[in-house]
C-alpha cells in the first residue's frame, strides 16, 4: 500500500493564458494516473520534507487544518516560507494523518522511496537512494532511534541507526517535516535528510478539543478483522499566572499481519558443502570412503546408492561462471547455482501498537515559553513462521550428512545459465517453526523553551531523553527431519518466482517427519535452537542557542550541544539435537496442519497444506524456553554470546547568519553558517578467550568543521530559486563499530567488527526552482549532487579458521564439541567465509526532481474540486566497491573493485495521487512506484555479484464522508493490486532468492470531534 500526495502553496493568480497552458498539461498526467496504477516494475516512491521550526515559535492561537486539501495548502506554506529544501506533510484533522503509517505517507514527498516490512506495512524510508541508516529522525527536536525484529530473510532485526516508522500510530503526529538541505543550526549525522516529526500541543488549538475515532482493519490474506482506536484531549486556561495548556492523546491497533512465499534462503554453487554424490564410477569420488557414514564406492552412505546421472551430474558441476559456460571437465568448475533451502514459508505476526503522547505549555507573559512533551510507545509482536523445506542442499557431510548425499537424476539450464529444474535422491526435508517473540518500547521527555531578553536577543534552549528498548525473550525454532527421500524436485520453468516443488513424501502426514537424536553416522532428525536478545538506545541532548537581530535584514545565532548516545546489544543463543520422544508420544502429538496455503501464489507444485511443528505441544513435551539442564540443550551458550555497546560523546558548536534583503528587484534570504564538531565513540564487546570472557575496546575520536549555505532567491510571478551547498556525514552503525567476533556455523561464516571505522562524509549542493503559478498550486524542478568520499562496506574472504586469530572456544557452540560428538560444523581447519567491514571509496551521487500540485480550480462546478500530485525523481551513482578480496594481506591496488549505486537506491521512483474534495466528502487514489534497486553487493566468494529486489507498484484510495460537521466516515483500501517481495540474487542469473505477499487490506472507520 502506497499513497501519494505533493503539497499546496497560495499564491497569486496567473493569467488567463498561462492558465489554460498548465490546466492542458495537467490533463495530460491526469490521463496516465489508470495506467499508472498497471505497472508492475517499480515501488514505493517519493514524500515530503519537512521544516525546522523554533519550539518556542507556536501562534497565540492557531486552527487545525481540516481536510485534505486544507493540509496540503498548509504545508505549501511551510514550504514556500523555508529557506532550504524542506518538505512538509501536514495533518488533516485533530489525530487525523493522511495515511496510517507515517512512513507510507513520507513516501509522497520528492526522493523518498518506502521499505515495508513482514506483512507489507511501511517500515523505513530511503531518501534520495541513501537508505535509513543515512536519515535522521527526530522527535519534538531530539533524535530517536526505534529498532524492531523481522524474519531473517526481510532483514532480522533491526538495531542499527535507521528508524522503524512501524513502532509509532501516525495519529499521535500532527507534523512531519523531510530537511534534504543541511543548516549550521541542524545537527549532523544525515547524509540523506532529517525527518522531523511533531507530536500535537494544546496551544496548537484554539480551546478545549476533544475527538475520539475507530476503525476496523480486514486483511484478505490474514482474514481477520481488528480494531483501531484514537483518542485527543486538550485544553488551555488564561490565568493570573499565564497562559497554560494541556494535551493527552492515545492510539491503539491490533493486527495480524500474514506473509507467504518462496525463499531460497541463499544460493550457492554445486561444490559448496562438499558437492554432490557422484555417480557409479565417477573419478573423482565425491564423498570419499568413509566406514563411519557407509560411504563405498555404491553408495553416498547408510540407504544412500549412488544414483546420480552421469549426464546431469557433469552438466551441473562443469558450470564455471554466471552465464552458462561449461568446461571439459566436471573438476574445473565450481559449479552451478542452486538454492541453499528451497522452502515455502508462512509468517504470521499478531501485534499490538499502543502510543501515548501528553505536552504541557506554559507562556507566563510574552515572549517566555515553556514546553513538556513526554511520549510513550510499544510495539508487542509474536510472529510464527512455518516452513517446508529441503534442507540436505544447505548442509555438508560432516555437519549432518547433506549435499555430498544428494543425487542429481535430472537437470536443466535456462539462457541466464540458471539452474531452472532438478530432480534429486537423498534430499532431507524438513518442517519447520519459529515463534519470535518481540517488543519495542519507546520514552522520551523533552523540555524546551524560549526567552526574548529584549525585542532583539532570544535565548531557545532544550533538554531531553529518548530511550528505545528491543526485547526479545524468546525466538525459539524446532524443526522435524525426514533424511534421504527421494523423488524431490524443483522447477522454475513456469515460473521464475515461485517454483514447483515435488518433495517426494506426502508432507501433510505427520509420520513421514522424525524428531529424535543424531544417529552415529550423522543423520539427523530434527533439532531446536533458541535465542535471547535485549538492544537499548539512549540518546541524550542538551542544547541552547542565542539569536541577535542585528537590524531588519541580518540575525545572527550562535549555539552549542552536547549529544550523548549508547547502545547496547546482548544477544544469547541455545539449542541442540539430542532429545528423543518419550514413549508414546508420535509426531501427531506434537504437529499441527498448516492450510490453506498458497492463495495469489498459483502453480499447481505449492503445497496447500503441510504438518507443521506445533511449539506449545512440543513444549509440554519438552520446554526448550526453560533454559536449564533439566532439558539439556536449551542451556544458553554463555560463552557464545554477543555482547556489545558503543558510547558516542558528540559536542557541537555553531554560528550562522541569517540574511535579508531586496537586490535588483530580487528578494534574497537564506543562511550561511558553520558548524564543529567533535565525536568520540568507544566500542566494547566480550570476546571468548580460553573460556572466558574477557572485554576488548576500541576507541575512535574525530573532528570535522561542517559549512552550509542556503539562499532563497524570490522572483517576481511567485517564481522561488534555491541554492544550497555544505559539508555533512553519516557515523558507522553501532554493530559494525562493536569489536565483535561471532561465528554462524550453518552458513560457515565469521563476521568481526571495526571499532576504528571512519565516518562517510559528502559535499553536497542542491538547486531548485519553484513556481506557485496558481493558489495552492506549485511546480518545481530540482538538482542535487553528493560527493561522497567514503563508503562503508562488507568485504567477505574465503579463509581457514585458523588463520584469523580467534580463540577455538569461539567454535563450541549449543552443545558441540571440537573433539567430541556432536562435532562442531566448523573446526578449525575449516574454511570460512570471512566478513569485515571496511571504508572504501565512495562515489558520486547525482539526480532530479519534480513536483506537481495542481489543484483544478480552473475547471467548472464540481470539476474545480478535483487535484493532482505528481513527483517523479531520477537518481544515479557511482560508488566504488570491493567486490573481491583474495587474502587479509592483498595490497590495496591489487582488490578488484566495481562500481554500482548505492545500496537501496531506485533509479526511478515516481508517485501520483488523484483527488477530489468538497464540504461533505473527500476521496483520493494514489499509486507509488519504485524501480529495481540493490539489497547487497555481495562479491565472487560466493560466485554472485548483487542481491536486487525487483520493482514494484502499490496502489490504494481513501474515502471519508462528513456525516454532520463532528461526524466523519472514512474507508481506505491498501495494497490494492497485492504487490509482491521480489528478491534476484546475480544480476546475470537473476535467481529468485525471495518471493512473498501480504494481501489486500482495507480499514472502515469513524471519528467524533466534540
Amino acid at each position: 500500500m502506497t499513497r501519494l500526495d505533493a503539497q499546496f502553496h497560495p499564491s497569486r493568480t496567473t493569467a488567463g493564458c498561462r492558465r489554460r497552458l498548465i490546466s492542458l498539461g495537467v490533463l495530460a498526467m491526469l490521463a496516465t494516473v489508470q495506467a499508472q496504477a498497471q505497472v508492475q516494475d517499480a515501488a514505493p516512491a517519493a514524500t515530503e520534507q519537512p521544516v525546522t521550526q523554533d519550539p518556542a515559535a507556536a501562534p497565540e492561537n492557531i486552527v487545525v487544518v481540516t481536510g485534505f486539501r486544507a493540509s496540503l495548502n498548509s504545508a505549501l506554506t511551510t514550504k514556500k516560507n523555508s529557506d532550504g529544501i524542506v518538505d512538509v506533510i501536514k495533518a488533516e484533522d485533530i489525530a487525523k494523518f493522511p495515511d496510517a503509517n507515517l512512513a507510507e505517507s513520507l513516501q509522497r514527498v520528492p526522493g523518498v522511496a518506502l521499505a515495508r516490512g513482514d506483512g507489507g506495512e511501511g517500515k523505513q524510508i530511503t531518501v534520495r537512494g541513501l537508505n535509513a541508516g543515512f536519515t535522521r529522525v527526530r522527535i519534538n527536536g531530539i533524535e530517536g532511534v526505534a529498532a524492531t525484529g523481522a524474519s531473517d530473510i526481510n532483514g532480522s532485526t533491526n538495531r542499527g541507526r535507521g528508524f522503524d516508522f512501524s513502532v509509532f500510530a501516525s495519529e499521535l503526529f500532527n507534523s512531519l517535516e523531510v530537511r534534504k538541505t543541511s543548516e549550521a543550526a541542524i545537527e549532523e549525522g544525515s547524509l540523506g535528510a532529517t525527518v522531523d516529526l511533531r507530536t500535537a500541543r494544546p496551544f496548537d488549538y484554539k480551546g478545549r478539543t476533544a475527538s475520539i475515532g475507530g476503525q476496523a482493519f480486514y486483511n484478505e490474506l490474514s482474514r481477520k478483522t481488528q480494531p483501531r482506536v484514537t483518542a485527543l484531549l486538550s485544553d488551555r486556561w488564561d490565568t493570573d499566572y499565564g497562559k497554560f495548556g494541556a494535551l493527552i492523546s492515545g492510539a491503539f491497533s491490533k493486527r495480524r499481519a500474514t506473509e507467504e512465499g518462496y525463499e531460497a534462503v541463499a544460493i550457492l554453487s554445486a561444490s559448496d558443502d562438499g558437492g554432490f554424490c557422484s555417480p557409479l564410477g565417477a573419478t573423482p569420488q565425491n564423498p570419499a570412503n568413509n566406514a563411519v557414514k557407509g560411504i563405498t564406492p555404491a553408495a553416498c552412505g547408510f540407504g544412500v546408492p549412488r544414483t546420480s546421472n552421469p549426464a546431469a551430474y557433469n552438466a551441473v558441476l562443469g558450470r564455471t561462471d554466471n552465464f552458462g559456460g561449461t568446461v571439459a571437465t566436471p573438476a574445473a568448475g565450481s559449479g552451478a547455482f542452486h538454492p541453499r533451502i528451497p522452502r515455502f514459508r508462512r509468517s504470521q505476526t499478531d501485534y499490538e501498537r499502543t502510543g501515548l503522547t501528553s505536552a504541557f505549555q506554559w507562556r507566563p507573559k510574552s515572549g517566555t515559553e515553556l514546553n513538556l512533551d513526554l511520549m510513550y510507545g510499544k510495539f508487542a509482536n509474536e510472529r510464527y513462521d512455518n516452513y517446508i523445506s529441503a534442507i540436505s542442499f544447505g548442509r555438508t557431510m560432516a555437519q549432518a550428512n547433506g549435499k555430498p548425499q544428494t543425487s542429481i537424476l535430472e537437470s536443466n539450464f535456462n539462457g541466464n545459465g540458471s539452474w531452472d529444474y532438478g530432480r534429486f535422491n537423498g534430499v532431507d526435508v524438513r518442517t519447520e517453526g519459529l515463534l519470535d517473540v518481540y517488543t519495542t518500547k519507546f520514552r522520551q521527555h523533552v523540555l524546551s523553551g524560549s526567552h526574548k531578553f529584549s525585542d532583539t536577543v532570544k535565548l531557545n534552549f532544550l533538554h531531553g531523553t529518548s530511550d528505545s528498548n528491543l526485547n526479545e525473550p524468546m525466538r525459539a525454532t524446532v524443526q522435524f527431519d525426514a533424511p534421504n527421500v527421494n523423488g524431490f524436485s524443483w522447477d522454475f520453468r513456469d515460473n521464475r518466482n515461485v517454483p514447483t516443488m515435488n518433495f517426494g513424501i506426502d508432507v501433510s502426514n505427520p509420520n513421514s517427519f522424525s524428531f529424535g537424536p543424531q544417529e552415529a553416522d550423522g543423520t539427523v532428525h530434527g533439532q531446536f535452537v533458541g535465542r535471547y536478545l535485549d538492544t537499548r538506545n539512549k540518546l541524550k541532548t542538551t542544547e541552547a542557542n542565542v539569536s541577535w537581530e542585528l537590524n531588519d535584514r541580518l540575525t545572527l545565532r550562535s549555539g552549542y550541544s552536547a549529544r550523548k548516545n549508547d547502545w547496547r546489544s546482548v544477544e544469547i543463543g541455545s539449542g541442540g539435537n539430542g532429545l528423543a520422544l518419550p514413549g508414546g508420544v508420535t509426531m501427531a502429538d506434537i504437529s499441527r496442519q498448516i492450510s490453506g496455503f498458497g492463495r495469489g501464489l498459483g502453480g499447481s507444485g505449492v503445497p496447500t497444506s503441510w504438518a507443521a511443528v506445533d511449539l506449545d505441544k512440543f513444549r509440554a513435551v519438552y520446554d526448550i524456553e526453560c533454559h536449564c539442564a533439566r532439558v539439556p540443550g536449551s542451556e544458553y551458550a554463555v560463552l557464545n554470546q554477543a555482547n556489545r555497546g558503543v558510547e558516542e560523546k558528540i559536542d557541537a558548536v555553531f554560528g550562522m547568519l541569517d540574511f535579508n534583503y531586496d537586490l535588483l528587484g530580487i528578494g534574497w534570504r537564506g543562511n550561511v553558517g558553520v558548524r564543529g564538531v567533535e565525536t568520540t565513540a568507544t566500542s566494547t564487546a566480550l570476546i571468548n578467550v580460553n573460556g572466558s570472557l574477557q572485554p576488548n575496546t576500541g576507541v575512535k575520536k574525530y573532528r570535522d568543521w561542517l559549512p552550509a549555505l542556503n539562499l532563497t532567491a524570490q522572483l517576481p510571478k511567485d517564481v522561488f530559486l534555491r541554492f544550497s551547498a555544505g559539508k555533512t556525514l553519516s557515523r558507522p552503525e553501532y554493530l559494525d563499530l562493536a569489536p565483535s567476533a561471532t561465528v554462524a556455523h550453518t552458513t560457515q561464516s565469521v563476521s568481526i567488527g571495526n571499532p576504528d571505522l571512519d565516518p562517510i562524509r559528502a559535499r553536497t549542493y542542491d538547486v531548485q526552482a519553484e513556481w506557485y503559478y496558481a493558489k495552492s498550486a506549485m511546480i518545481s524542478l530540482g538538482y542535487f549532487h553528493k560527493d561522497i568520499n567514503s563508503f562503508i562496506q562488507t568485504v567477505s574472504e574465503r579463509a581457514p579458521y585458523s588463520s584469523l586469530g580467534l580463540p577455538n572456544a569461539l567454535l563450541e557452540f549449543g552443545g558441540c564439541s571440537l573433539t567430541g560428538t556432536p562435532v562442531c560444523p566448523v573446526l578449525p581447519d575449516t574454511t570460512v567465509v570471512v566478513s569485515r567491514k571496511v571504508n572504501t571509496p565512495g562515489g558520486p551521487l547525482r539526480g532530479l526532481e519534480f513536483n506537481l500540485q495542481a489543484p483544478f480550480s480552473f475547471l467548472p462546478g464540481m470539476w474545480s474540486n478535483f487535484g493532482l500530485l505528481a513527483n517523479y525523481t531520477h537518481v544515479k551513482s557511482k560508488i566504488t566497491y570491493i567486490t573481491r578480496v583474495d587474502n587479509p594481506n592483498t595490497p590495496a591496488n591489487e582488490l578488484l573493485t566495481q562500481k554500482a549505486n548505492f545500496t537501496g537506491l531506485s533509479p526511478r521512483a515516481h508517485n501520483l495521487t488523484l483527488y477530489y474534495e468538497d464540504a461533505k466528502f473527500s476521496a483520493r487514489v494514489s499509486a507509488a512506484r519504485r524501480s529495481s534497486y540493490l539489497l547487497a553487493v555481495l562479491g565472487d566468494v560466493n560466485g554472485h555479484d548483487f542481491t536486487v529486489v525487483d520493482g514494484a507498484t502499490n496502489v490504494d484510495f481513501s474515502l471519508s464522508y462528513n456525516l454532520t460537521p463532528n461526524l466523519r466516515l472514512s474507508l481506505e483500501g491498501q495494497n490494492l493490486n497485492d504487490t509482491p517481495l521480489r528478491y534476484g540474487r546475480d544480476t546475470q542469473r537473476n535467481d529468485t532468492l525471495l518471493y512473498v505477499h501480504s494481501g489486500r487490506s482495507f480499514v472502515l472507520g469513524a471519528n467524533y470531534k466534540f
